[in-house]
């Protein structure tokens, strides 16, 4: 087994959490947008929150189809269009555009379909799945929203204003609620 990520943080993690348990994986630390160096050698590449990072799909579909064995599969789960939507329109009406707003690649399915066939897949199934994330605690949801979505955006605001630009964002949503979209890739290697 071979885990690569672009983080060599996420990789510590990763090794942290499962060296101990499986002494078959090979942590490496890689850029899905360049050659994995692993051609047509796995059975199954699967990928979890990750590819709404990379803003180059067509490049990361070839890359990994080159990694992967003919029949083998490529199963992914991630953000996709829609996604975090009410999030972002009341960022972009407290803050204006941002640099950070190009972190995320939020895609559709068709445009998903057309660059795995491109790129040498049989498409079983792309889809997109709401899966909204209800919060109890104000607090719970603050903190969540402040750092695992708009980490990047605060980080460019003074230290400050960032409480009291937090509370503008938070007041124009619908409610404690991560509106997720998630894009679902189940596809096969021809």
């Amino acid at each position: 087994m071979v885990a690569i990520d672009l983080s060599e943080s996420m990789l510590r993690v990763a090794r942290s959490a499962l060296a101990d348990r499986y002494s078959n994986i090979e942590f490496r630390h890689g850029d899905i947008t360049r050659n994995l160096g692993i051609p047509k050698s796995c059975d199954v590449v699967f990928s979890v929150a990750t590819l709404h990072w990379v803003g180059k799909h067509a490049v990361a579909f070839a890359n990994i189809a080159d990694a992967i064995k003919p029949g083998g599969r490529f199963l992914a789960d991630c953000g996709g269009k829609g996604n975090i939507s009410s999030i972002y329109e009341a960022v972009q009406s407290v803050l204006g555009p941002s640099e950070a707003d190009g972190l995320f690649h939020f895609e559709d399915v068709s445009s998903t379909e057309k660059r795995l066939v491109a790129a040498g897949f049989k498409v079983n199934e792309v889809c997109l799945v709401s899966e909204p994330a209800e919060f109890d605690s104000p607090e719970t949801f603050r903190s969540f929203i402040a750092t695992m979505i708009l980490g990047a955006h605060l980080a460019e605001v003074d230290s400050g204003e960032k409480n009291a630009l937090l509370s503008r964002i938070i007041d124009r949503l619908p409610g404690m609620v991560v509106d997720y979209v998630r894009l679902r890739i189940d596809a096969v290697k021809l």
